[in-house]
């Protein structure tokens, strides 16, 4: 059993009882809202030196007062203000990281894809069938029937 649903943040997949979020950037020096709802308040004045896990600003969604954390230590500086609405995924602050190196860089993939020979073959038609939707191809299957299908001759492959 397999989903896929795009989010703000990134793509949730449940494969089985499992849920796995593929975020799409992760920049620790940029504090963003999960949640759709409205600033509160933030914690800590601007240029305010925080801890990591500290709670730096207050959103109201849903009635509910949710406190969200930084995940690095540094100076926070406030994208918005007190009473603005955010939506999930939206900047509320950034952080001037204590330790730069937290931030990873993200580069394009430029290799050449392979599964190994002897993957290649199990996978051969789901991998066309899949490469061919990457490049804005429309093909009978759905997306996550094709996904499915590559997945399915991954876990019937004999090592």
């Amino acid at each position: 059993h397999l989903k896929g649903k795009e989010e703000a943040l990134g793509l949730r997949l449940i494969i089985g009882a499992q849920t796995i979020m593929v975020p799409n950037v992760y920049d620790p020096s940029e504090l963003r809202s999960d949640v759709n709802g409205k600033v509160v308040r933030y914690l800590h004045e601007e240029g305010t030196e925080i801890a990591k896990g500290d709670t730096f600003v207050e959103l109201e969604a849903m009635k509910m007062i949710m406190s969200l954390k930084s995940p690095e230590a540094g100076k926070v500086s406030h994208a918005l203000s007190a009473g603005s609405i955010v939506s999930a995924g939206e900047l509320l602050a950034k952080l001037e990281l204590k330790d730069p190196s937290k931030v990873k860089k993200i580069s394009p993939f430029e290799g050449v894809f392979s599964l190994g020979e002897d993957l290649e073959a199990v996978a051969a038609e789901p991998l066309q069938e899949v490469l061919s939707l990457l490049d804005g191809f429309c093909i009978e299957a759905k997306g996550p029937e094709v996904v499915q299908k590559m997945f399915e001759g991954f876990a019937n492959h004999q090592a």
